[in-house]
């Protein structure tokens, strides 16, 4: 009944979503590979989840799973409610993944390396929720999602907020029987049926086999889970201890996630176990670290009626990345390392669509027609490629005889930050963000006029919010390797890689417009209405 109710929602609109394809259903509702739409451009694929109830609990639940911000936690965007058929729903929309680890298992046996990989990513994001005094409780391969080679946790439908005062509840609804522990039908809930979980996890990885032999009766199954009638195969020895730390009958005895990240490091896992406490927030702008020289702005002429102003950057050194001490530091965003950069100038403000237009002789963009402001064409050029930039580049150095071309993705970080070693390049309260940049909460879901808020210390604007800005390099999952010279960081120049995007946009939260973020959402032969880009000039100028 619920998948073909599901099915009949199929090309439907809720809101400014569109539901694609139906991807497959739970206990709890459909998932959905769905596009958000603006004046029928789609603008950002995603997934929702559909829930046929609207109850105040189920409401608040999903509302609370909004607040969960971690990297190996799917991220959440959005909450909403719609009718169909007579029936009242709820909606989730949520990051869109490529994959599972139960796909990943049903191809085939996994590496050590891999497991560890996989192993220390759930861990760090049950060790995040079970600091918010959350469980999940539907832990199981289905629900580790892969999201560019990242492991997440995912479903949180049965995820529940702990009592302080005791960790008995009653069950209303459960989890796959075959990963839940043995008190779990006692009504007993604490974060160690999580660790239960992620044992049975283990040996599944490890031995491409379940401790259960039973007939598909689930009745039978329950006997044996709440027996612990478990039958482990051999184990590999470097997982072994971590496999019986989380099988212990006694939840009280069973490891935590914390415990788990300590195991993993003598056999190779080194990232940081688990978040630090977010630091003190600056409430007032920090002055950038003195520079041997001071940025220099500089113009040129594109055509009659239309310039390009630039902002020529000293050489430097700086510290690329995010630290420990970043509460919202994602693991892609390390490690921190110098980089020493040569001089070059940069844009003051990305291209705008008058810019765009009197160099390639047309404006691509979305809000080129908004009826916010008069003049649009002072807006950023948006639905722009990466190979779209690269064309204006070249032809704006056939221009100006000088050579042009997007920055390298450290060059971006050094202009951006301007000196600063903070959250965002005014300092690390979000708070102040309003006064910096446009982005969702003060953006109205459109771009502005460049140049409309306070620039960087060095006289750039629009560096966070307003548009995403291509790089040159590839996208790489870490810094592991990464080039300490401010080059560009080139795979293999493929057409079908994923590239750099930096700033955060009018559509996106605080925590993306850090100086340090970095997304990988498209193709380079993809565009966006919420991706524009901004030029270098690699020689500076000649004074």
């Amino acid at each position: 009944m619920l998948d073909q109710m599901m099915k009949m929602l199929e090309g439907q609109q809720i809101g400014p979503y569109r539901l694609n394809k139906f991807l497959g259903a739970g206990g709890f509702g459909g998932v959905f590979h769905a596009s958000e739409m603006v004046r029928n451009t789609s603008v950002k694929e995603v997934a929702i989840k559909v829930i046929p109830e609207s109850s105040d609990d189920k409401l608040i639940e999903l509302t609370n799973s909004r607040k969960l911000e971690h990297p190996n936690l799917i991220k959440s965007y959005a909450v909403g409610e719609f009718t169909f058929l007579k029936t009242e729903m709820l909606y989730l929309v949520m990051e869109l993944a490529q994959g599972s680890l139960e796909n990943h298992i049903a191809k085939g046996s996994l590496s050590a390396d891999e497991i560890k990989n996989i192993t220390a990513q759930v861990a760090q994001g049950l060790n995040y929720l079970h600091r918010q005094n959350k469980v999940h409780r539907d832990l199981k391969p289905g629900n580790i999602l892969k999201v560019n080679q990242q492991y997440k946790l995912a479903d949180f439908g049965l995820i529940r907020t702990l009592n302080n005062k005791s960790h008995t509840q009653t069950v209303h609804n459960t989890g796959t029987i075959i990963y839940m522990p043995p008190e779990a039908f006692r009504g007993d809930i604490s974060s160690a049926w999580d660790l239960w979980s992620l044992g049975i996890m283990l040996i599944q990885m490890t031995t491409n086999q379940l401790p259960y032999k039973f007939n598909n009766d689930n009745n039978q199954l329950m006997v044996k889970v709440i027996n612990c009638e478990l039958q482990i195969p051999s184990l590999p020895k470097e997982f072994k201890p971590i496999i019986e730390g989380c099988l212990q009958k006694d939840r009280k005895q069973r490891w935590t996630a914390q415990q788990v990240l300590n195991a993993l490091q003598p056999l190779g896992w080194t990232s940081p176990p688990s978040p630090p406490p977010a630091p003190a927030a600056v409430k007032k702008p920090v002055s950038p670290i003195p520079l041997i020289a001071s940025p220099t702005p500089f113009t040129e002429k594109i055509s009659n009626r239309v310039t390009l102003e630039m902002v020529s950057l000293p050489a430097g050194e700086f510290l690329m990345g995010s630290p420990d001490s970043d509460p919202n530091a994602e693991s892609y965003e390390k490690p921190p390392h110098q980089v020493k950069v040569n001089s070059f100038a940069i844009g003051k403000y990305p291209v705008t669509q008058a810019q765009y237009q009197a160099v390639m002789g047309t404006n691509p963009s979305h809000f080129k027609n908004n009826s916010w402001f008069k003049n649009n064409l002072q807006n950023p050029v948006e639905r722009v490629s990466w190979n779209d930039a690269q064309a204006f580049c070249q032809k704006l150095s056939q221009i100006t005889g000088k050579t042009y071309r997007l920055p390298t993705e450290a060059e971006w970080e050094y202009a951006c930050r301007a000196g600063t070693t903070t959250r965002f390049y005014f300092g690390d309260d979000a708070n102040q963000l309003g006064d910096y940049a446009w982005y969702k909460g003060n953006s109205q879901n459109t771009t502005h006029p460049v140049g409309q808020k306070r620039p960087n210390a060095w006289g750039l604007y629009d560096m966070s919010g307003n548009v995403w800005e291509w790089c040159e390099d590839d996208w790489h999952s870490s810094y592991i390797g990464a080039p300490t010279d401010g080059s560009a960081w080139i795979k293999n120049n493929n057409d079908n890689d994923y590239r750099i995007l930096r700033g955060g946009s009018w559509y996106f939260n605080p925590a993306y417009c850090r100086s340090a973020y970095r997304v990988s959402s498209l193709r380079r032969g993809y565009d966006s209405g919420y991706v524009g880009f901004r030029v270098v000039c690699g020689a500076g100028r000649t004074l």
